[in-house]
């Protein structure tokens, strides 16, 4: 997404993801080659420190975000991409999640354990280490006199493009995100649900603070079909850390996002406003 808005754009991933970041970041109308995105290696024997020092002291953007909801950034890493001191950065884009605790608790755990393992369910742990990190980041984004966004997330569900480059006159879908081979990963089943979702769940509300609910005792029967309470869209949240980059009403929030029906999402020009109105 933050190619497609112009931005050129570097993708830090460790060795074992390099096939799969090409196969869903490429498809037909974005071949590889025609985006300007360069993968960097920040792990393994072919980590070159001097080519990410190069990287981060030219960088002006940054965005934090992990797609699992049990990983988080360590210090260390912290360090390298905001080392103290200074760098040019002017803002900082942080994935995290709702952590205010609504609509969590009995249902939203016995779901994730019988249904979707993806379900947001707000574990004690998890929420106590996404307030670190929310912390040790927003403190060194003062420091360095950049800004910051906090983007929260509910259960993260599609993401890929759904069916619109078919020939299915009722295809849906939005063609910006990622490829289809993104329906490949994670949970499987018959219906595939998750291409059903990134065609009729492509509404975005975006809420200032951290005020929305989990899936609440409705979690069991919206785990892997509608739109439910508590539910993000990946390429939602995706696009809001991208736009909260150049967005002012953004600099120095936090936002809630949250995905609702509809098969028409928020274009580029959109997006101030969703910001401004939260």
């Amino acid at each position: 997404m933050a190619a497609l808005r112009g931005y050129d754009t570097t993708l830090a991933v460790i060795p074992k993801e390099v096939d799969m970041a090409k196969e869903l970041l490429y498809d037909a109308n974005n071949p590889e080659g025609s985006l300007p995105i360069t993968l960097m290696l920040v792990a393994g024997p072919q980590a070159d420190s001097a080519v990410i020092e190069a990287c981060v002291a030219k960088t002006e953007g940054l965005i934090i975000a992990f797609d699992s909801d049990r990983q988080f950034l360590p210090d260390a890493a912290l360090n390298v991409f905001m080392p103290p001191g200074g760098t040019n950065l002017k803002h900082v884009s942080l994935m995290s999640r709702y952590l205010n605790g609504e609509g969590m608790g009995f249902f939203a755990n016995a779901a994730k354990a019988a249904a979707n393992a993806e379900i947001w369910n707000g574990a004690a742990d998890s929420i106590k280490e996404y307030k670190n990190m929310e912390k040790a980041v927003c403190e060194r984004v003062k420091e360095l006199g950049a800004s910051y966004t906090v983007v929260r997330a509910g259960t993260m569900k599609g993401g890929a493009s759904g069916d619109v480059l078919s020939e299915n006159e009722d295809s849906g879908g939005e063609p910006s995100f990622l490829n289809p081979a993104l329906y490949r990963y994670g949970q499987q089943d018959v219906s595939n649900w998750r291409l059903l979702f990134d065609c009729n769940a492509l509404g975005v509300e975006l809420v200032k603070g951290d005020t929305l609910p989990g899936p609440g005792f409705t979690a069991a029967l919206t785990a892997t079909n509608e739109c439910g309470a508590g539910d993000s869209n990946r390429g939602a949240v995706a696009t809001a850390l991208v736009e909260a980059l150049r967005t002012p009403a953004a600099a120095d929030a936090d936002f809630s996002v949250r995905s609702v029906k509809g098969r028409s999402f928020p274009q580029e020009g959109a997006w101030p406003a969703l910001f401004q109105n939260s």
